[in-house]
């Protein structure tokens, strides 16, 4: 059998117009072009415009690949579609009503119903690695993003804010929603992304570059929310801005399959390279420095960031073990 091939638009144009996007809109935020109001106007319209450029790039993309990810892409550009409505609603308060967005608000009716339609999207998203071990390489890898994640979240921003605010109200489950939300997108995310061929591998990788900096700009917003530090204009909102726009390029990545991948190619993939075997040790470090940081400042360290911490190394050597003791390719 032939190779696979596949057809599709280019990204380069894409990725030029993203940057180029993302590069205006910081310097604007940055230095406040226009003045304050002019400043609010653009930030608003432009992250609205964006989330909506990244639901119809997702929309088109469904028609254009196979049948197998279409959902994928349908149901990444309905979480799209409802991002568009939560920047929408955000404007009304902002620009119309001239008010601060309460919490909860109908923006985060759309930021939050976002979630649920991108995990859908990961979950029935084909993947082509088949082994066992690879299987179990990939949810591993995953988990020890997920865990990483959620340990420097808990420790910089939802440890403080669940100490601080009310867990039992709306405010308070909307405040950690979105970064436990994240994290659960982006556990899926890269279970996906491992278990890709080259030829799909570029488009889910702008996607999980556009969802890392939601993550990040989200946790950001959740902690100056609970300080009362966030006001339209403020630099981490060209996180959703970028967010939106490596979702977009992510969709015109995305190529239909004209071909069936010859077998021993599959196999091929489930061989895991030696910069692989030592990437998962890279989170773990991170974590091991942020606790030797807060040891020597005299920070006290809670028992969720020292479970974490566990359960992370834990992850770490149950995946080393699977390398070590599962050969390549063996089911």
């Amino acid at each position: 059998m032939g190779h696979l091939r596949a057809a599709g638009h280019k990204p380069g144009i894409p990725v030029a117009l993203a940057c180029a996007a993302i590069a205006i809109f910081s310097v604007w935020i940055g230095f406040g072009v226009g003045g304050p109001t002019v400043t609010k106007v653009v930030d608003d319209l432009s992250t609205l415009l964006a989330a909506a450029a990244a639901a119809v790039a997702c929309q088109r993309a469904s028609k254009r690949v196979s049948a197998r990810h279409r959902r994928f892409w349908l149901l990444l550009g309905a979480a799209s579609a409802a991002w568009a409505f939560a920047e929408g609603a955000w404007a009304v308060y902002d620009l119309i009503l001239d008010v601060d967005v309460p919490v909860p608000s109908y923006a985060d009716l759309g930021y939050l119903g976002a979630i649920p339609l991108a995990v859908a999207g990961l979950l029935c998203h084909p993947a082509h690695r088949h082994t066992a071990a690879a299987r179990a390489r990939a949810i591993l890898d995953g988990s020890i993003l997920a865990t990483a994640l959620l340990f420097l979240n808990w420790t910089f921003v939802l440890g403080p804010v669940w100490r601080e605010n009310d867990m039992t109200t709306a405010t308070g489950l909307v405040s950690v929603g979105y970064p436990f939300g994240d994290v659960v997108i982006l556990f899926l995310l890269v279970r996906v992304l491992l278990r890709l061929d080259g030829a799909h591998r570029r488009a889910v990788g702008y996607v999980l570059l556009g969802l890392f900096a939601m993550a990040v700009s989200d946790s950001a917003y959740t902690y100056l929310t609970a300080v009362r530090g966030y006001t339209t204009g403020n630099l981490i909102d060209v996180g959703w801005l970028a967010a939106y726009a490596a979702i977009a390029v992510g969709a015109c990545a995305a190529r239909a399959e004209t071909n069936t991948q010859p077998v021993y190619e599959r196999h091929s993939l489930d061989a895991p390279s030696s910069a692989s075997a030592l990437v998962p040790f890279a989170p773990l470090f991170l974590a091991l420095g942020v606790l030797t940081v807060r040891v020597q400042h005299g920070t006290a360290i809670d028992t969720a960031s020292l479970l974490l911490a566990f359960a992370l190394t834990g992850l770490v050597l149950v995946r080393q073990s699977i390398a070590v003791v599962s050969p390549a390719g063996r089911s």
